[in-house]
């Protein structure tokens, strides 16, 4: 076993008792009790984010990939890929998004690889984003955080600039080398390619960029929307907040199955900086994200439907496929 496997498995157990303290901390009994209490109407409002939270996923996987993938399967895969990354261990479920992709009509291992590499990367830096909306609303300041906006946009386009001038040297390096520097080389140019086919395109770019911002605002209108169906009376900003918290929390290594554990912990961190009773918020954190598993699994089995409706010959292809994809991961970590 390879020292990164190694590290992936100590990582994962890390996850795992990390998740079962904070739900011991948190009591099973009060978090379920707190999910069961949620109000229909308001479970109703939260799918109705959930829905919109899916589209925008689709909308921008749309623009990442360009004219090869149709709009209604763009969602599809969307969908099934956030249901592969929530219900399967280790990560191993963000790989799930290149076999979709296939299935959809969308060819090339690398291509779809570039395309993951620079939606986890938009993610990261929309989450960091809002971190710095969050942060200068609750402090008060809302000026500073427009200050520190312009100075984290300058940050990312002086680090997109060095990391250029770094890949061109690395190329020349590396362009004659075997085994896994080659493969490196070969990964970083094609998602340099596709960032570079992305912003070709101001209104695309900028498409990219909305849309990565906006997922934050839909997943904070669903979280919104269950807070409020279970009664409990924080204010929007407070869920702003515990958002962002959980959004950096699930980014984190440290993780086993769909962000258990780390995203609670973020979230609750979050809360209990500005004044929420922790055990209070990490019972609601766990009640959230049980109900969102619910609304991932319905659309992430729809999608896989759709897909798997769309292939000649074989309806069960896409599931196939995806199993392959993980196996051979697990095999190659």
């Amino acid at each position: 076993m390879t020292a990164a496997r190694h590290a992936t498995w100590w990582l994962g157990a890390a996850g795992l008792l990390l998740a079962a303290g904070l739900l011991v901390a948190a009591q099973p009994r009060a978090v379920f009790a707190l999910a069961a209490r949620a109000h229909p109407p308001g479970i109703a409002l939260a799918l109705a984010f959930t829905c919109a939270l899916a589209a925008l996923r689709g909308a921008r996987l749309r623009l990442l990939v360009g004219r090869d993938l149709r709009p209604a399967d763009s969602v599809a895969v969307a969908t099934a890929a956030q249901l592969a990354a929530t219900v399967l261990p280790l990560r191993l479920g963000e790989l799930a998004l290149l076999p979709l992709l296939q299935a959809a009509g969308v060819p090339g291992t690398l291509r779809g690889l570039s395309v993951l590499v620079l939606a986890r990367v938009l993610d990261v830096l929309s989450v960091l984003a809002w971190a710095i909306v969050a942060g200068g609303l609750a402090g008060g300041s809302p000026a500073a955080a427009a200050l520190a906006l312009l100075a984290f946009a300058a940050a990312i386009a002086a680090g997109a600039a060095i990391a250029a001038r770094r890949l061109r040297a690395l190329a020349l390096r590396w362009r004659c080398r075997a085994g896994w520097r080659r493969r490196s080389l070969a990964q970083l140019l094609r998602a340099r390619r596709e960032l570079a086919r992305v912003v070709r395109s101001p209104w695309r770019a900028a498409g990219v960029a909305a849309l990565s911002l906006s997922l934050w605002v839909a997943s904070w209108l669903v979280t919104w929307a269950l807070v409020r169906a279970m009664g409990l009376p924080w204010s929007p900003l407070a869920l702003l907040v515990g958002v962002v918290g959980a959004g950096i929390g699930s980014a984190l290594p440290v993780n086993f199955v769909g962000s258990f554990g780390s995203q609670e912990a973020g979230w609750t961190a979050a809360l209990a900086g500005i004044g929420v009773e922790p055990r209070a918020a990490l019972a609601a954190g766990f009640a959230c994200h049980l109900w969102s598993l619910g609304f991932n699994s319905v659309l992430g089995l729809a999608g896989a439907a759709w897909l798997a409706a769309r292939q000649p010959g074989s309806s069960h292809r896409p599931f196939l496929a995806i199993l392959r994809s993980l196996l051979t991961s697990g095999r190659a970590a």
